[in-house]
């Protein structure tokens, strides 16, 4: 080889190289432990007067554990594509990642990140079950959650009130409140939704009908029950909400922020919406609805599960990292209250740390959080799947083909569990 030739080989293998030795460093020759943690660029913001939540992990980390440091490195904005070109190499250029609720199984299934069931075993009694399942892959805790959403059942305490009700505690209750307000006020919604083709909302709404209609999303087989009679049934509800005029037509068409706008402007008596309004919806300036509505989980048929479906983020440890037991360690006071309330303070909830909304502090800094407990506790995740978003976009296609009548309920469930079925044998 001529040495021009191989000066520039062995040039470029150093810079392929260098970013692997950089995060392969157990220790500083003469320091702390560096544990590299990557995430985007919101960790260093606070949405509040509150530290923003780096600071406060590096507090504790200090306090806790002086013979570690931690680095914050600043995520590409594509962290999935990062993230998969890395773990599939073995790159130890970060110790612990910042993962999304819809990559679980993905990384899960590939063992990309480190199982935390014994290496913390503190984490159930700390998290509540919510939190930590949607973060866990065949039983394996994976991820510590530390910002999310639940959804519920919003209504107008004053609209119940004038026509003689209590809070719904059942759909059938729902929808005998719905026809006894609009035959007096035709002008009024009765439940808004966002059933828009695009976003992931609609998915999610329909896992809250699907659980309240008893179904689930997969069988004992591992199977996904998309075509099941639970199923259905609550794809058959949501379409007849439209056709009965208990939802507005447009609701076929509507985004969340668009659903939830007409809520806040006094148009409608209930609305499934995301939480996160709760800490504003009380401010006049903001909302038509101030002290008129309360938050709730959504009613079920008997027999049927009430949930909130969630989503968010967790850290996770890279298996590869040549610094595991300093990244466990990291987890470890990540998981704490102390980290958990800086998160909630900073960024406003949802935290799965257990009896955290009970803090004067936390609901100093976040109006009306103590009505998101009983949504936490029985929040579930989206569904699991390898190819989640190859997978949300089929449910969207086929449950949107329903609830507008370009296909018979039956045939769009039926179609997207053929389809499912093909994407899961991948």
């Amino acid at each position: 080889m001529k040495p021009v030739k191989f000066l520039v080989t062995v040039v470029l293998l150093m810079v392929i190289a260098l970013p692997l030795v950089a995060g392969g460093r157990s220790q500083q020759a003469d320091g702390p432990t560096r544990v590299t943690l990557g995430y985007n660029p919101f960790l260093a913001d606070s949405f509040t007067d509150a530290p923003p939540p780096i600071d406060v992990m590096r507090a504790e980390l200090a306090r806790l554990h002086p013979d570690i440091e931690l680095e914050y490195y600043t995520m590409p904005q594509d962290m999935l594509e990062a993230l998969v070109i890395w773990m599939t190499s073995r790159d130890t250029t970060v110790d612990i990642y910042g993962i999304d609720e819809p990559w679980v199984t993905q990384f899960g299934r590939a063992g990309w990140a480190l199982p935390l069931n014994d290496r913390i075993p503190e984490l159930e009694q700390r998290l509540q079950p919510a939190g930590l399942d949607t973060f866990s892959y065949d039983g394996n805790r994976i991820g510590i959650p530390f910002w999310g959403s639940v959804t519920g059942l919003f209504y107008r305490t004053d609209i119940l009130e004038q026509y003689g009700f209590d809070a719904p505690e059942t759909i059938d209750d729902m929808i005998e409140i719905i026809v006894t307000v609009l035959a007096d006020r035709p002008e009024i919604a009765g439940l808004l939704w966002p059933g828009a083709r695009s976003g992931d909302s609609l998915n999610m709404f329909y896992a809250t009908l699907l659980y309240a209609f008893g179904g689930q999303y997969r069988g004992a087989d591992g199977q996904f029950l998309f075509d099941s009679p639970e199923s259905i049934a609550a794809v058959q509800a949501m379409r007849d909400t439209i056709e009965q005029g208990l939802s507005p037509r447009a609701v076929q068409n509507l985004e969340r922020r668009e659903s939830r706008q007409r809520f806040v402007a006094g148009e409608a008596i209930f609305s499934w919406d995301n939480a996160d309004i709760i800490t504003w919806l009380d401010n006049p300036e903001r909302s038509e609805v101030a002290g008129r509505w309360d938050l709730m989980p959504f009613p079920t048929v008997p027999g049927g599960r009430p949930v909130s479906v969630t989503g968010g983020f967790a850290f996770a440890a890279n298996p590869f990292s040549t610094k595991v037991d300093a990244a466990v360690k990291v987890l470890d006071v990540i998981s704490q209250r102390p980290v958990q309330k800086g998160f909630a303070l900073a960024w406003g909830p949802v935290q799965y740390y257990r009896d955290l909304y009970d803090d004067p502090e936390v609901q100093a800094y976040n109006a009306n959080v103590e009505k998101l407990s009983p949504l936490v506790a029985i929040a579930i995740n989206r569904p699991p799947s390898q190819n989640y978003a190859e997978l949300a976009g089929m449910m969207r296609e086929e449950i949107h083909s329903a609830i507008t009548g370009t296909r018979s309920v039956a045939d769009a469930m039926a179609n997207l569990s053929r389809r499912a079925a093909v994407l899961e044998r991948r």
